[in-house]
């Protein structure tokens, strides 16, 4: 499909806005970091910010919608009989390149740590993506709905690993947000085995120490 020239002209000043605000919250600070600064940075009028981003955490949430759309193609991309923690595991992992793929992820990571209030900003952003990751997995599982215990518990694991393995990673636990995933899966399955926790569906159809391989 041809993107339009207005289009591409948005998504242009879109980036410019983004870029500008993450320079300046590292420099200055998210709290310190003001709209009208901003603005003066990507060269933009206060009006035309308002057009883009509602408030200035939105800021923080700009490419939260790409990590959804990895996250929900990974779980419908995986076969019908793959049980559902090596789902996900594959949709984890998907977030995890994802995130990598993206120049602004440690800045975001470190702002964050920061600030409570930038922290709250990302972690609200991330209940649109949880509850299309757990649309998702309604879908794999034939659930009824979204708000359902599998579904929810499925998307609430997948990110948790994720979260998990950028905080391991940025505290200097692991050499690398990929590393950190594979231990947060090794430990996993061996939580349930050492537990004897029921699986999520589909689980038994595959010894558990077959899914810390990889």
């Amino acid at each position: 499909m041809t993107i339009s020239l207005k289009t591409r002209k948005q998504e242009m000043v879109r980036e410019a806005i983004f870029d500008a605000a993450m320079e300046l919250f590292v420099l200055n600070g998210f709290n310190e970091t003001t709209v009208h600064q901003v603005v003066e940075a990507a060269g933009i009028s206060q009006r035309s910010f308002f057009r883009y981003f509602a408030t200035k955490s939105d800021l923080l949430a700009y490419r939260i919608s790409g990590l959804g759309d990895a996250l929900v193609s990974a779980v419908a991309a995986c076969p019908p009989e793959m049980p559902a923690l090596e789902v996900v595991r594959e949709a984890a992992s998907a977030g995890i390149e994802y995130s990598r793929s993206e120049p602004r992820t440690l800045q975001i990571i470190e702002i964050s740590a920061q600030n409570p209030a930038a922290r709250q900003a990302h972690r609200a952003a991330m209940v649109e993506v949880e509850s299309r990751l757990s649309e998702a997995f309604a879908v794999r599982v034939k659930s009824a709905s979204k708000y359902n215990l599998e579904p929810r518990m499925l998307s609430l694991l997948t990110l948790m690993a994720d979260d998990l393995a950028w905080s391991s990673w940025f505290a200097g636990e692991t050499k690398d947000s990929s590393t950190a995933l594979r231990n947060a899966f090794r430990r996993l399955t061996c939580l349930f085995r050492e537990s004897g926790a029921a699986s999520p569906v589909g689980l038994r159809k595959r010894p558990v120490r077959q899914l810390a391989k990889r």
